[in-house]
């Protein structure tokens, strides 16, 4: 055995093991821990619940891509119809000055200008004024833009040219946007293409909201850490951290929850749409859609309608301190609202300026300019881009039974109206002017009367102006359209007009005398207005000093169903009251209403309707409706002329005598109601008829007749708007005599003369103390022959 050799063991001889032989106990496994067990149940369920989540968020994704693919690729803003008022018209001839034109020039939102001046401007001259109108889309279709010259001398429009020197007939500005008709939303704007957007705008939007705004995915990381940093340095709020993108899926399809899952959602649909869509189409669709601020009841999206809202002027016209601050609303509408917070905007308008300056979107002398200008954005004055709600109420009344409320409220119509914007401004300054000096001469409570005017043209029946109550701009009731009133003596008119008709002349004489009437076993006792009895008085006399008593006798005798049915023909409206009391005015009409009545009368005997929409065109500026003016002859000419003379008188020598125009050439008829609740005044002279009601909405007495309230309105209107004079067709019938008696009288023995027409077959007495005879019939018969 070598060394070292371990001593083998000797081979034990291998037994076999007996069936029955006990085994050896296996080892027993080392049971897990609860720990163990429990981490691997939470991971199976956690696999179990990440597989289903994973399935909901894969389901979920697709459900917001469907969504807003197809809603963003086939999306169609609500777009509001637009409403335009009428376009002052220029040619050689017009009554204008260079005041009157600069002045609808500064309406529209055109600027005064130095050198040539580029679109939406002018410059002024010796006597004259350069213009370079915008393009606009007329009826007749569209016109570019193009340059004038304005010659003035006199107060007149004596030459229009083109920059060559050629004579131009006849050009328009483009009209002033009134209003929308926009959705129950709220939602009013104007849609941009892209190639209408500024690229400084674009730009400008991309270094204040979105730097990373090309490369990010939809959100942006940095963004957010670098908003954090320079609020929380700057000790406010001065960037923030949603992209373009969030914000535009943030306006377009979201609410303003501010919770975790909205939060989650237009992360989200940011990434969608960020994946879906081209940059500039997402950019496009963020400038049609941010909400730029509120007016009243309409919301302003888009930087179409906020230049507009902001500037009154096309966004293509902004300078860079304008787009600043656009811009700078952005961040917060309420909160840096120019009109409310001017020292905020200005301050972060300053700062867009800045960044802009550093990113060289504007250089350092731009830079310095734009920021010593103050905030321009218009305030005050009924502008072009200002609203008109109490006349928007009657065009879309004018409107409502040809057209769908979805026609009006999204399909971009463009509805031309009369609407003329200077008489509107007259008109409103007028009544609110009245109505403060009325209530301060009366010693009554501020604010406790109403009112309501309505302007028309005699020879069209257009509606030129209306106003629904004192308040300029307020969206609320409409009393021109919507208050029925008694009108008074307005309706005797129509009383005098029907005697006529019936072999009456303005010298025929009535009988002012008590009436008793029993009706339904009521005794209707009515009373002159300063409750005398006067006896024989002449028609013209009666009509213009509105003797009750006369008129009701007159009535009676034409028969009160007869002037009912004369009144409904005149005004379109259908008396409700067919008793006596009609004879006195007790009969509720509107504004409107009255304004069609006393529209025949001095129309010469045409009844018009009374006219506010011109055309519809749909959106592609293809006309849909046009509205021509409909006439129709519902009074002879020559009885239209014979009344309109006696109302005359009625200014000079009646109740209408205290106007300043009582002797101007006008006429007129006020109107007063039982316990002085309503005043009322009808007047026209060459060119407007206008009427204007004073009253209270709890129908509470006002102290004013029509002379003392009404009629001081309409004074104040014509005042504005400048009377002309009223022609009569040549006559061969006039007789000169006193307005008191009826007499034949001249200069030497009556101060209050009116030229009547009378049938000349009458006879007429003449006024004692008068040098004066009537012809006799032969002589009237030769005279006649001889004029024929």
């Amino acid at each position: 055995m070598p060394r070292g050799d371990s001593p083998r063991r000797p081979r034990r001889t291998a037994q076999p093991r007996s069936r029955t032989a006990r085994r050896r106990p296996a080892r027993a496994k080392r049971p897990r821990s609860l720990a163990w067990r429990v981490f691997r149940a939470l991971m199976l369920t956690g696999f179990v619940f990440g597989l289903i989540a994973a399935a909901a968020v894969a389901g979920y994704m697709r459900y917001l891509d469907t969504t807003i693919t197809a809603t963003f690729e086939g999306r169609r803003w609500s777009v509001p119809a637009v409403i335009y008022a009428q376009p002052l018209e220029l040619f050689p001839g017009a009554l204008l000055s260079m005041a009157n034109v600069t002045r609808e020039l500064n309406r529209l939102g055109y600027r005064e200008a130095t050198g040539t001046p580029p679109p939406g401007s002018y410059q002024r001259g010796d006597g004259s004024l350069d213009i370079h109108l915008r393009s606009f889309r007329f009826i007749e279709g569209p016109r570019e833009s193009q340059r004038i010259r304005l010659r003035f001398r006199q107060g007149t429009l004596v030459d229009v040219s083109d920059p060559s020197g050629r004579a131009v007939p006849l050009i328009r500005l483009d009209p002033a946007a009134i209003g929308s008709f926009f959705p129950s939303h709220g939602e009013d704007r104007v849609v941009l293409a892209p190639d209408q957007v500024p690229p400084l705008l674009v730009e400008t939007l991309k270094i204040i909201e979105d730097r990373n705004f090309d490369q990010h995915p939809g959100f942006d990381l940095a963004g957010i850490i670098r908003a954090l940093w320079v609020n929380v340095r700057a000790g406010e709020i001065q960037q923030g951290g949603s992209t373009l993108t969030q914000q535009l899926v943030k306006s377009y399809y979201l609410d303003n929850r501010r919770t975790i899952e909205r939060k989650v959602r237009e992360l989200l649909m940011a990434i969608i749409l960020d994946a879906r869509f081209a940059k500039p189409d997402i950019l496009n669709a963020y400038v049609n859609e941010i909400f730029l601020g509120q007016d009243g009841r309409r919301a302003v999206h888009g930087f179409g309608l906020g230049a507009q809202f902001y500037f009154n002027k096309p966004i293509d016209e902004l300078g860079a301190d304008e787009i600043a601050t656009l811009v700078a609303v952005i961040r917060g509408p309420s909160f840096y609202n120019p009109y409310r917070h001017p020292e905020r905007a200005l301050a972060r308008r300053d700062f867009v300026l800045d960044r802009m300056l550093e990113s060289g979107l504007i250089t350092a002398t731009g830079h310095t300019a734009a920021k010593q200008q103050p905030l321009r954005v218009v305030r005050g004055a009924r502008l072009g881009g200002m609203y008109y709600p109490a006349y928007m109420d009657l065009v879309r009344r004018r409107l409502d039974a040809l057209y769908q409320d979805d026609d009006l409220t999204t399909s971009g119509l463009q509805i031309f109206t009369t609407l003329n914007p200077p008489v509107q401004e007259s008109i409103e300054q007028a009544i609110a002017e009245t109505l403060q000096d009325l209530e301060q001469s009366r010693k009554l409570p501020a604010n406790t009367l109403q009112a309501a005017a309505v302007v028309t043209s005699i020879q069209t029946g257009e509606v030129l102006a209306l106003a629904g109550g004192r308040v300029a701009g307020f969206d609320g009731f409409n009393r021109a359209l919507n208050a029925r009133r008694p009108i008074g003596s307005l309706v005797k008119p129509v009383i005098y007009l029907k005697a006529l008709e019936s072999g009456y002349n303005l010298t025929t004489i009535l009988d002012d005398a008590p009436v008793n009437l029993t009706l339904n076993r009521q005794t209707w006792s009515p009373n002159n207005y300063d409750r005398r009895v006067y006896g024989p008085v002449p028609l013209v006399r009666a009509l213009g000093n509105s003797l009750n008593l006369a008129t009701v006798q007159l009535g009676l005798r034409l028969g009160v169903e007869e002037v009912a049915d004369r009144l409904e023909t005149l005004s379109g409206h259908r008396p409700a009251n067919r008793f006596p009391s009609l004879l006195l005015g007790a009969e509720a009409m509107t504004p409107l209403e009255v304004a069609g009545m006393y529209g025949t009368l001095a129309s010469g005997g045409f009844y018009m309707a009374p006219k506010a929409v011109v055309a519809v065109l749909d959106e592609t500026g293809q006309p849909l409706s046009r509205h021509s003016i409909e006439v129709e002859q519902r009074i002879a000419p020559d009885v239209a002329s014979t009344l309109v003379r006696a109302m005359e008188a009625a200014m000079r020598y009646g109740t209408g005598r205290s106007s300043r125009f009582a002797r101007a050439g006008v006429a007129g008829k006020t109107g007063t109601t039982d316990d002085y609740r309503d005043s009322w005044f009808a007047g026209f002279d060459g060119v407007h008829l206008v009427v204007t009601w004073i009253g209270t909405d709890d129908n509470q007495p006002t102290q004013l007749s029509g002379a003392t309230g009404a009629l001081k309105v309409w004074d104040a209107i014509m005042t504005r708007l400048a009377v002309r004079p009223l022609h009569h067709p040549p006559s061969n019938t006039l007789r000169t005599v006193d307005y008191q008696s009826g007499l034949l009288a001249d200069e030497s023995c009556s101060e209050e003369l009116v030229s009547v027409p009378v049938p000349w077959d009458a006879a007429l007495q003449t006024h004692p103390g008068c040098g004066i005879y009537d012809r006799s019939l032969s002589e009237r018969v030769r005279e006649w022959m001889q004029r024929f």
